[in-house]
């Protein structure tokens, strides 16, 4: 069994390199993939530790890296990269937009809509909140679920969960939690060239965990028409059994590489879990067998 899709505390994660090692031991999973979003740091740690120490399998070097895609935030994975290539251009890119300037401006914008339009939150002041290590929408979304008066003064689904708050809500151009980020980002095509200047693999991930989509299939289809792209991420902890299916055939039929993930973020994703992520996952070491080496 193995995961490709993992976060740490280099991004937002909640458990650090060591212990999402440690876990995948106890899992004994065979291949495992650090993809921290936006950054290689856990493998300068990586370069730093005895390994094998705290994981005997197979480790290949990953980033998830967000970027805009007509006018909306998309994420794409690169494996197999030059970690030291690729952090180097990151921390070119984003020297003027770090992690703090940004969180810290999402975090008072989207204060403000959710206020502005309802929804009952803490004096913004009384919220625990550290630009430099916390994210912003989970954040909010963590505060908004305390009270359950929010449940009743917006979508009946707004707040069932953080992955239908963030992508089907916040990724909404016509909803009032929607923040134009696309500016503080590089382009789709920007990062496909990144990518496969460090020397990696460009992976498509959960493409149908973007609920802004009206036709799911239809923008998978388009594009992958408009982008050249090694690989497609086909098993996820949000996929059901027929959108694998669908994704795994079409890579088939395409000649796409196939990958699989869970997504896993520790607590921030309560839920998913290491290599099972909602208990519909247990992805083959085979399915990477003509691209892992």
């Amino acid at each position: 069994m193995i995961d490709l899709h993992i976060h740490t505390t280099y991004s937002d994660g909640a458990d650090n390199l060591i212990e999402v090692l440690k876990k995948a031991e106890a899992l004994k999973l065979e291949v495992i993939s650090i993809t921290d979003h936006d950054n290689c740091k856990a493998y300068r740690e990586l370069n730093k530790i005895n390994v094998k120490q705290y994981y005997s399998g197979k480790i290949i070097p990953g980033i998830e890296i967000k970027c805009s895609y007509q006018g909306r935030l998309i994420e794409v994975l690169g494996y197999k990269i030059n970690t030291d290539k690729m952090q180097s251009w990151a921390d070119e890119y984003y020297k003027d937009k770090t992690k703090e300037m940004l969180q810290q401006k999402y975090f008072d914008l989207t204060y403000e809509n959710c206020v502005n339009n309802g929804l009952i939150l803490p004096p913004k002041q009384e919220i625990a909140f550290d630009a430099k290590k916390d994210w912003a929408s989970l954040t909010i979304y963590k505060e908004l679920v305390k009270n359950e008066i929010n449940k009743t003064k917006a979508e009946p689904d707004l707040l069932d969960d953080f992955n239908t708050f963030s992508k089907k809500y916040c990724g909404n151009k016509n909803h009032f939690l929607y923040i134009d980020k696309t500016k503080d980002y590089p382009d789709l095509q920007m990062v496909i060239d990144k990518i496969r200047e460090s020397n990696g693999l460009v992976f498509m991930p959960h493409l149908f965990i973007y609920r802004w989509t009206e036709n799911k299939k239809d923008f998978i289809d388009k594009l992958l028409k408009d982008y050249k792209v090694d690989g497609i991420e086909c098993m996820h902890s949000e996929f059901s059994e027929e959108e694998i299916s669908y994704l795994l055939e079409l890579c088939d039929k395409r000649g796409y590489y196939k990958s699989g993930g869970s997504d896993y973020h520790g607590v921030n994703k309560p839920g998913v879990e290491l290599a099972i992520g909602k208990g519909n996952l247990n992805i083959p070491r085979e399915m990477i067998k003509n691209w892992e080496d």
